[in-house]
């Protein structure tokens, strides 16, 4: 079956990723992003695309701060509720009632839930007309111990492709 140009997507996983970050009075911000890669090994570099503008994307600018939390079925209904439009001034994380820990080595919270966090700091961003890609110098990358057994994972990170939330083939509810 042959596909449009603007439909290569469809062929394409994207990884279930919340990015948190602060803003610059100190709210803490949430939301779900599956446009995020690493940059080239060995390079301590990561990669997001953004959509203009963006509460997420504001707060990096300003604070040069973000975490990635990579999720799995623990917390995915509550990680896609942060897909909603709240206010500025209001914390996506306790709306939908997402408890988070302490950073090791930036001042954004890690979702408690997450399979693992990777932190980061604005490296750059190459900003166009209707987007902007964001790149991270990674300052910390760690698995929750929550979702190890002998140093083999538990639980399985989420993908996206076409549309539907997948673990390892098994498509994932939103109910």
């Amino acid at each position: 079956m042959e596909l449009e140009a603007n439909e290569f997507q469809n062929l394409l996983t994207l990884p279930m990723a919340v990015i948190t970050t602060k803003d610059a009075k100190g709210v803490d911000n949430a939301a779900p992003y599956g446009c995020v890669m690493p940059v080239l090994k060995p390079f301590k570099v990561i990669a997001l695309a953004s959509a203009l503008p963006r509460h997420t994307l504001a707060n990096i600018r300003d604070t040069e701060e973000f975490i990635i939390n990579i999720m799995g079925k623990p917390g995915f209904k509550e990680s896609m509720s942060c897909a909603k439009d709240y206010p500025e001034e209001v914390s996506e994380l306790e709306e939908v009632g997402l408890e988070t820990v302490a950073a090791k080595k930036v001042k954004v919270p890690r979702i408690k839930k997450a399979i693992g966090w990777i932190e980061a700091s604005l490296k750059e961003e190459i900003l166009r007309e209707d987007f902007s890609i964001v790149l991270g110098e990674v300052l910390k990358a760690e698995i929750n111990e929550e979702y190890l057994e002998s140093d083999q994972l538990t639980e399985d990170p989420l993908t996206m492709l076409n549309g539907e939330f997948r673990a390892l083939g098994d498509s994932v509810s939103m109910e």
